[in-house]
């Protein structure tokens, strides 16, 4: 074999690799988006995440709220929505796939192409609290999806009938203490952040309470109001619906520091019940392995409209406080609360029975 034999193999590897480099260099360089952004709302319209609904309400609800907020859902998809379209020449679309606790449009977007261009509305109870306390969960938050930008927080408010003796939390839990069994307790539905809220106070304690499950946050201050229950943890949004209000009083917020729109309301630790703090969130994700350089470019236009004062304050006036902290630091709390409370939700999950879905 000659000498140029020997070389001419070795400079077509050499071109080859400049080649595929040249074509990776290329398809780095091409502009995101470079199609439709789609952002899947896994919520259904007058659920969890939907504070209106009240104009759906029957002659039996004693509680209307003529100015109700927005949903929280669509609040927060439109935001992210605005701060896409800024600088994009591609549309957003926001397509609105409920069922199945929000597992159904999880799912759908974890099975999506992983090119940066599906995204996922999604909170604590998806990303948290369905995979350990539904049965069959087709996801798994961790190896399916990366968290794209943290968007809200959400705190909760302990709300008693109006006519109950209690001043602040820890005199309803000594109220509690002498009725073993006897006592119920409201949320919007089994396994949502209000009631993972009442089994966090029911453990720390060590009260025996009875939860009712209804089918939306309204619903179920409308029981407190009629005295079907005697206490609740609300999302706040829900709760400045109706404030002040004749037919309940709120006692504390979950929140680990005051809130923004009660300032005067103490928070658990604050009223003798340290520990027992407990707070909604929402963040956008998108399939695993989607582009870091999607992510990123996403990330930092919906933190700085975040920031933004009109919007920071169009937040706050709903009941929520914009995500301040770091990617990492939010990564982590999410992991933190995952390992927190699984033990909980596994528990507390209702029994297994052949046939569900």
């Amino acid at each position: 074999m000659t000498r140029a034999s020997h070389i001419i193999p070795g400079f077509v590897a050499v071109v080859a690799a400049l080649a595929i480099q040249l074509c990776l260099s290329v398809a780095q360089a091409e502009p995101y988006p470079a199609k439709p952004v789609r952002i899947v709302i896994p919520y259904p319209i007058s659920g969890p995440t939907d504070i209106r609904g009240t104009s759906r309400m029957s002659r039996s609800y004693r509680l209307m709220a003529p100015n109700a907020p927005p949903a929280i859902s669509d609040a927060l998809a439109r935001t992210v929505a605005h701060a896409i379209r800024g600088d994009a020449q591609q549309p957003v679309l926001l397509e609105r796939r409920p069922g199945g606790g929000t597992t159904r449009g999880t799912i759908s977007v974890a099975r999506s192409a992983a090119d940066g261009h599906t995204l996922l509305l999604a909170s604590n109870a998806t990303m948290v609290i369905n995979p350990h306390y539904l049965h069959g969960v087709e996801y798994d938050p961790v190896r399916d999806f990366v968290l794209v930008a943290p968007l809200v927080t959400m705190p909760f408010v302990l709300m008693v009938n109006s006519s109950h003796t209690a001043d602040d939390a820890g005199g309803l839990m000594a109220w509690l203490k002498v009725r073993p069994g006897e006592i119920n307790y409201g949320s919007s539905g089994e396994g949502s952040t209000g009631h993972l809220a009442g089994e966090l106070f029911r453990r720390i304690t060590r009260v025996n309470i009875v939860h009712v499950s209804y089918n939306s946050g309204v619903a179920a201050l409308n029981g407190l109001a009629t005295r079907q229950v005697s206490f609740m943890f609300a999302a706040l949004p829900l709760t400045l619906m109706y404030f002040p209000s004749e037919h309940f009083r709120p006692l504390a917020i979950t929140s680990a520091t005051r809130s923004t729109r009660l300032p005067d309301l103490p928070t658990m630790a604050e009223s003798g019940l340290p520990g027992c703090e407990i707070e909604g969130w929402y963040g956008l994700f998108a399939p695993v392995a989607s582009p870091s350089v999607a992510t990123a470019w996403l990330r930092e236009r919906i933190a700085a409209a975040i920031a933004q004062p009109a919007i920071s304050a169009q937040l706050v006036s709903l009941g929520l406080e914009p995500a301040t902290m770091s990617l990492e630091r939010f990564a982590t709390r999410i992991h933190t609360e995952t390992d927190k409370w699984a033990p909980v939700l596994r528990a507390s999950r209702m029994p297994f029975k052949s046939g569900d879905s």
